[in-house]
């Protein structure tokens, strides 16, 4: 059997079943990968974080993600440079690499709104990106699309209020890579969950 007719997913297949155990290595992995993007990119404001910062993380991240694709979806190298020229395109805008950006105001309520308006961007790029890589190979693809902007709209705002407030807290720059790390983990589980539900055609 070619690698064509084991990976190429179209909608109109029988189903393939995968369990929460790869939503579970999904989460783990998108979140080494963030922890591992920390050696080459140091989080800060705007415009620090920017295009390099953007494509390097995206690199990181987007490898680990393809350790958990690579033997399920067809074409799963691109996944990685998919990743790199997404981040490469957020970086370079006015808004900045925002999975590695802390807000400049401590508003709580500010943090709230702008993460929940620049989540939803950020989730809109990414999504649409990583859409040409699974188009055909999972169910209603362009869902993939909504739930990364839900993602990162809900994981964005959470992860900004959170470092917002272990900063007042504790005084520490390290509340906001705290905040963050909160951040690429609600959008690792909800992205991770969707995308099981997806592939399996639920």
């Amino acid at each position: 059997m070619s690698l064509t007719k084991l990976y190429y997913h179209p909608s109109r297949t029988k189903p393939q079943k995968i369990s929460w155990g790869f939503c579970l290595e999904w989460v783990f992995f998108t979140i080494v990968g963030f922890f591992l993007s920390l050696i080459f990119v140091e989080i800060g404001v705007r415009p620090y974080v920017g295009a390099f910062s953007g494509a390097i993380g995206g690199a990181v991240v987007g490898l680990a993600q393809w350790l958990i694709l690579r033997n399920r979806i067809f074409r799963s190298k691109w996944w990685v440079v998919v990743s790199i020229v997404s981040w490469l395109f957020i970086g370079a805008s006015s808004l900045g690499a925002l999975g590695w950006i802390a807000p400049r105001t401590e508003q709580i309520f500010l943090r709230l709104f702008h993460g929940f308006i620049n989540g939803a961007i950020v989730g809109a790029i990414l999504g649409l990106g990583q859409w040409f890589v699974l188009r055909k190979q999972i169910y209603r693809e362009e869902l993939w699309i909504i739930a990364n902007i839900i993602a990162w709209a809900i994981g964005l705002p959470l992860g900004w209020l959170v470092g917002g407030l272990v900063y007042r807290a504790i005084g520490l720059f390290i509340g906001e890579a705290i905040g963050l790390f909160v951040t690429w983990f609600f959008v690792a589980a909800i992205t991770g969950t969707a995308l099981m539900r997806l592939y399996s055609g639920r």
